[in-house]
């Protein structure tokens, strides 16, 4: 198959063909050839005789790019914090999971704790529940229940005008009660229990907004008020020092000496008066105080911050026990009466029933009902007592404890995070971290690298793009470290064109699993994929080829015997007859010749100076780009 050269492809993305698998001896013995012809050919000769070689050509997609580590991370604080700990430095290998800095956890550890405190409190109240009425609470109930037993068999009673009506308003007032819990709950109810809730929540958040602002101000005054005390040390040292020299010397501390009329060429202490000596020990009476008052103030800001802390906690863990509680009681409503309520609203009619038959002349068998009422209203709260804790009870408390879990669930994660941690095996590259410092916005605290490999991305063009494969093996060769090839593969090849560039391109990424010490991220590396190897092919020079009006011909002398004379016995010029030539692949130094030429054709190459071998390219140590 015929590939002539492509005009116009950009420099980085050609398709470059080079000569391969050709013996050291045949290097060695082109060389010595070399060196021969540069100290015997004649000046100004500007043409070569050679003859097409049989050798393998390996086809490459040449493209550029920069070498790249396996994996780089930026690593930081999920928090803001003072920085208390930095375990590494610049260069140092880590392994996965080890620590790299710590930040100040004190209030970390202090609010895990408060979170634990929280929980237990809320496990201890969900027992309590959990474990329903007490052996008191039981006892209590059976002696209710025997006294109204009793009180069945000694019910008696007076009537007068004032018990009826007292015994007509209790009953309408029972029937009552028992039509409502009969009923279901009301509308009226229920929207007054969901106004509760709505409102207990809506404290929550405002609770939570404000403390957490009251707590930020604190904190910021407490830092103003540290600044303060800091500008009151420097003034009070100022002075103190002035003050002291004043008193060992008597002499000015500014101005120590003036010039000695007297001793021309000497100088003199300058003395102070009393009134400028007040002056300096006033000045550092004032610098004291000021001092002290400043001491004062850093510590008014650390108790009034802390208790802002403190009342953030507890203000929000009060609102939440409200959110709760009011949760609970719209649950209640929602539900509806329950069997005892019922029991007891029934009991409660009935009784009112009796007492009224009775005091209208019935008074044994209202009596009886009333104390039979009686009866069933204590053995409905005793059955109430010894089933246990009721459902919407257990499911407040048990909302509590999952409360508590999660707060300090989240304590704990915030102290897990103050520790950086790599995420996996690598190398500090960079670290912007120092102790007793809170991180900078501007850099990365940190930067972990995995050198155990490396990639380089490259730019391949949409003509060359489709003859890659994933899996097609790379030589990789560095402009730092020339002389050194490092075997790669492809990795991967992006299925979307890259955008925003004049050419259509597609970046594909190559592997290296080399190990070379000297490698470094950012190394401008230059990548050889390999698309195509033919063996045994015949090559020439590829500028012995060229094109005449759509034909590819090579250029023969008329008489090939020149072609046995040394080169400095060539004539100057020689005639020459062209011949029709059918190609295949082709790089910047060979072409295959598929018919036209043998390798007994000597064929003419103009324009090459015969120092250079024409057939293995430019001499050693020299790259084509």
């Amino acid at each position: 198959m015929t590939e002539p050269p492509r005009a116009g492809w950009p420099a980085r993305r050609r398709t470059v063909l080079t000569a391969a698998g050709l013996a050291l001896a045949i290097v060695a013995c082109g060389l010595g050839i070399w060196i021969w012809r540069g100290r015997a050919a004649p000046a100004g000769r500007a043409f070569s005789l050679i003859y097409p070689h049989y050798d393998t050509l390996t086809a490459t997609v040449n493209a550029t790019g920069q070498l790249e580590p396996a994996q780089v991370v930026t690593l930081s604080f999920s928090s803001p914090g003072r920085i208390d700990q930095v375990l590494v430095k610049v260069g140092d290998s880590v392994a996965a999971g080890a620590a790299l800095a710590r930040q100040d956890t004190r209030d970390l550890r202090l609010r895990v704790a408060q979170a634990g405190a929280a929980l237990a409190q809320a496990q201890a109240s969900y027992d309590r529940v959990a474990a329903g009425a007490s052996a008191a609470e039981r006892a209590a109930a059976e002696a209710q229940l025997a006294q109204t037993q009793g009180q069945l068999r000694q019910a008696q009673g007076s009537v007068t005008a004032a018990d009826l009506r007292a015994a007509e308003a209790q009953l309408a007032q029972a029937q009552a009660q028992l039509a409502r819990l009969s009923g279901g709950p009301q509308a009226d109810d229920l929207r007054a229990a969901e106004a509760q809730l709505a409102q207990a929540q809506a404290q929550l958040a405002t609770q939570r907004s404000q403390l957490s602002a009251a707590k930020t101000s604190a904190q910021i005054q407490l830092e103003q008020a540290t600044n303060s005390l800091t500008q009151a040390q420097s003034r009070y040292s100022t002075a103190a020092q002035n003050w002291q020299y004043v008193q060992d010397t008597g002499n000015d501390p500014i101005v120590p000496s003036v010039a000695d009329s007297s001793r021309p060429g000497k100088t003199k202490p300058n003395r102070l008066n009393d009134a400028q000596r007040q002056q300096y020990q006033s000045a550092f009476v004032q610098a004291e105080a000021a001092l002290h008052s400043a001491e004062g103030a850093v510590q008014q800001a650390q108790v009034a911050a802390e208790n802002a802390r403190q009342a953030e906690a507890g203000g929000v863990q009060a609102a939440e026990q409200q959110v709760a509680l009011a949760q609970s009681n719209l649950d209640k409503l929602r539900a509806g009466a329950g069997a005892d309520q019922l029991a007891g609203a029934r009991a409660a009619e009935a009784s009112a029933r009796a007492s009224l038959a009775k005091l209208r002349g019935e008074q044994r068998d209202g009596a009886l009902q009333a104390a039979q009422a009686a009866v069933a209203q204590a053995q409905a709260n005793l059955d109430r007592v010894a089933g246990g804790p009721q459902t919407s009870d257990l499911a407040v408390a048990r909302a509590q404890v999952a409360s508590a879990q999660a707060a300090l669930d989240l304590a704990k994660l915030a102290l897990d995070q103050a520790t950086l941690t790599a995420p996996f095996a690598g190398v500090v590259a960079e670290l912007n971290l120092r102790p007793g410092e809170a991180p900078s916005q501007a850099r990365a605290p940190l930067v972990l690298a995995d050198l155990s490999s490396y990639h380089v991305d490259v730019t391949v063009d949409e003509i060359d793009v489709s003859r890659l494969a994933a899996g097609q093996p790379v030589t990789l060769t560095l402009d730092a470290l020339p002389g050194l090839a490092l075997p790669g593969l492809v990795e991967t090849i992006s299925p979307l064109a890259t955008a925003n560039t004049a050419v259509t391109s597609y970046q594909v990424r190559v592997t290296t699993a080399a190990r070379e010490p000297r490698l470094r991220a950012g190394m401008s590396a230059s990548a050889d994929i390999v698309v195509a190897r033919r063996p045994n092919v015949l090559l020439a020079p590829r500028r012995a080829v060229r094109n005449d009006r759509g034909r590819l011909v090579a250029d023969l002398p008329r008489d090939p015997s020149v072609c046995a004379l040394p080169a400095e016995q060539r004539p100057p010029t020689i005639d020459l007859e062209q011949r029709e030539v059918t190609t295949g692949l082709s790089n910047d130094q060979v072409i295959e010749i598929v018919a036209g030429l043998d390798e007994r054709t000597c064929v003419f190459v103009e324009g090459v100076d015969a120092r250079i071998s024409v057939l293995f390219g430019p001499p050693p140590g020299i790259r084509r780009q």
